[in-house]
């Protein structure tokens, strides 16, 4: 039951990095369309223009990154984890997933330090920006989640990620 549950959180984890990566490159073309015709057609203006990008590619790049952490795709070199031996191979993976737990922990604390201390307010739109830096400890974290269960998974000798699937199945 609680597997059950685990899957449905890491499926809809899945479905949000997604769609908001093709949601934040959608609305980039969008935004690069509308500053073309802006340039053609003098008379027009778009104003906070910068910062609505910053927002989109924030967070595009930040959930990008977490949909390959979720997947077991990033740091992986699988031509040296098959041409060692399987002793070494699973030091290796173990390795990687404390490496990557420990990457993970530090952009979730220190991108909350960052979030906290910010206070930053766009200057055009008038928004916090925090909404921007919100990206890297909310996916810090949920790196750190994956990393942990990676890891888990790892020194119970069981194969980790990067075939398409997740570690939680």
């Amino acid at each position: 039951m609680i597997l059950g549950a685990l899957q449905r959180v890491d499926r809809a984890i899945g479905s949000i990095c997604k769609w908001g990566v093709i949601g934040s490159l959608l609305g980039l073309f969008f935004l690069l369309l509308v500053a073309v015709i802006v340039r053609m057609v003098p008379m027009l203006s778009i104003s906070g223009y910068d910062e609505i990008v910053e927002l989109l590619f924030a967070w595009m790049t930040f959930l990008g990154a977490l949909a390959l952490w979720r997947e077991g795709a990033l740091y992986r070199v699988v031509l040296l984890e098959q041409s060692v031996p399987e002793p070494i191979r699973r030091a290796i993976t173990v390795l990687s997933q404390t490496l990557m737990l420990l990457l993970a922990l530090v952009m979730a604390f220190k991108g909350y330090e960052f979030l906290r201390d910010a206070g930053e307010i766009t200057p055009f739109l008038g928004i916090d920006k925090g909404y921007w830096y919100l990206a890297v400890p909310a996916t810090g974290a949920l790196m750190a989640v994956y990393s942990a269960a990676g890891l888990w998974s790892a020194l119970r000798g069981e194969r980790t990620g990067g075939d398409g699937g997740t570690i939680l199945g």
